[in-house]
């Protein structure tokens, strides 16, 4: 109602001045504010963030499984003289075999040195299992935990990101098409102006107005050209800030496409208990801050598990040429294997780990803190929000009455003027006043809109 009212009054009154109303291929807030988000910075880091957390939770994972390490070596030695270990007899002239016979009587019997064969060229092939027993009890679980809330508090910090850059493209939208609609209402309030000046300097020629009065409305002009300047200059940087958000590189004109100028509903007032009771539910921004601090508790418990004893089972398998275990050594590869269990503790990282395990309680309790700071912000966010919400619901039912007012009153009084029968001054303040209730009925509108979109963001009604 207000809006067909208006544009009707400005059409006549401007006489054919261009009024902005909304085109097909026009820009809304809905779609800038998707724009923004699929194009953010901050949304782009904070999904970073959430892939960061991700890999370490995979990694934390792994944690699970024994530890396999896999060996190959090869060396090749100096040559050294293999010492003497003593003399032993031996048979030349018998055939050697793998049995064990008696050396046949009369056979000649020499005296031969005993050496351990030196072998240059070794290979090793190892494989080693290492299970960490104690990890399992104390370290594995708290690790994969703390893990798991990291990435749950990224992932709640880049949710948070991305309905902020809604939120945030929003409000500029509206602050935009605010501009946009008050340059209008100024190209007007210039039309009227100088349709005044026309009609003044008329009677001035007819002695039937003095200088004084030429002048008035002269400086009546200058100060609504002065109004269409500045309005024209601050759409022009919103209508930048709105390319930048939106990461738009096009050149052209943005149009309007929503009827802002129309009566927005607003929701019910409700009870700033419910409403905070219901933010502290929905606001991605404290779940992330719940998340870190659990993490936190988790990797401290972690931590500290590094001041304890350790256990670990060790399973190997070895094969090599030569092998050590076999002595003297043989130019073959031999395998073998071996089982153990091993029991290590290093008092000094008592008192290590436990340092650390402090330092991440101290940053637990940071973030607690950082969580209430925030629950005290929301509190007035949502505060302010309703503040904003009752005043724009108020504003455009009295702005109605106002421009309905200040339109007749302009219409009477310049017909009075035209007719002899009112003043200058008098045509001048009407003037004014219907200036005054079309921006007014402007910011009504705008404003309850920009209540509306900060309302739904502090309750968290936008996720």
């Amino acid at each position: 109602m207000v809006s067909a009212l208006w544009l009707t009054s400005a059409v006549a009154a401007a006489q054919g001045a261009e009024v902005t109303a909304p085109t097909p291929n026009g820009i809304t807030a809905d779609g800038v504010a998707s724009r923004a988000e699929k194009t953010s910075v901050d949304v782009a880091t904070k999904q970073a963030d959430v892939e960061v957390a991700a890999a370490q939770l995979d990694q934390a994972f792994v944690g699970y499984f024994p530890k396999l390490q896999l060996l190959a070596r090869y060396s090749r030695l100096s040559d050294i003289d293999a010492p003497l270990l003593g003399y032993g007899l031996a048979a030349p002239t018998v055939p050697k075999t793998d049995d064990v016979l008696p050396v046949p009587a009369g056979s000649p019997l020499v005296q031969a040195p005993q050496r351990f064969p030196v072998i240059l060229n070794q290979a090793t092939f190892q494989a080693i299992l290492t299970v960490p027993v104690s990890d399992y009890l104390f370290r594995v679980t708290q690790t994969y935990a703390a893990a798991d809330r990291s990435k749950d508090a990224a992932e709640a910090q880049a949710k948070a990101a991305r309905l902020k850059a809604r939120a945030d493209a929003k409000l500029l939208y509206y602050t935009w098409a605010r501009a946009k609609l008050t340059r209008d209402v100024a190209t007007q309030a210039v039309v009227q102006a100088k349709a005044h000046l026309s009609d003044v300097e008329k009677a001035f020629d007819t002695a039937s107005a003095s200088k004084a009065d030429v002048l008035r409305v002269e400086s009546q002009v200058a100060v609504a050209e002065q109004l269409e300047t500045r309005a024209k200059n601050l759409t022009e940087v919103l209508a930048s800030q709105l390319r930048t958000v939106m990461h738009d590189e096009g050149e052209g004109a943005l149009a309007l496409g929503e009827d802002v100028a129309g009566e927005q509903a607003l929701p019910a007032a409700e009870p700033m208990p419910r409403l905070f009771a219901e933010a502290l539910e929905n606001r991605w921004e404290l779940k992330s801050l719940s998340e870190s601090a659990l993490a936190l508790e988790k990797q401290a418990a972690a931590t500290r598990s590094a001041g304890y004893p350790r256990v670990d089972l060790q399973g190997e398998v070895t094969s090599a040429n030569p092998n050590q275990r076999y002595i003297p050594q043989q130019e073959k590869f031999l395998t073998t294997w071996s089982l153990s269990a091993q029991l290590t503790w290093t008092p000094n990282d008592v008192f290590s780990a436990g340092a650390a395990g402090r330092a991440l309680d101290a940053k637990r309790v940071q973030v607690d803190a950082q969580r209430r700071g925030v629950m005290d912000a929301l509190r007035v966010e949502i505060a302010q929000a309703v503040e904003a919400r009752n005043n724009a619901e108020g504003a455009q039912k009295t702005t109605v009455r106002s421009l309905a007012a200040a339109e007749e009153s302009y219409r009477v009084r310049r017909s009075l003027f035209q007719n002899g029968r009112s003043t200058s001054v008098e045509l001048l303040d009407a003037e004014t006043e219907l200036t005054r209730a079309r921006l007014d009925a402007i910011s009504a509108r705008i404003d309850a809109r920009i209540a509306l979109v900060r309302l739904t963001h502090a309750v968290g009604r936008d996720r």
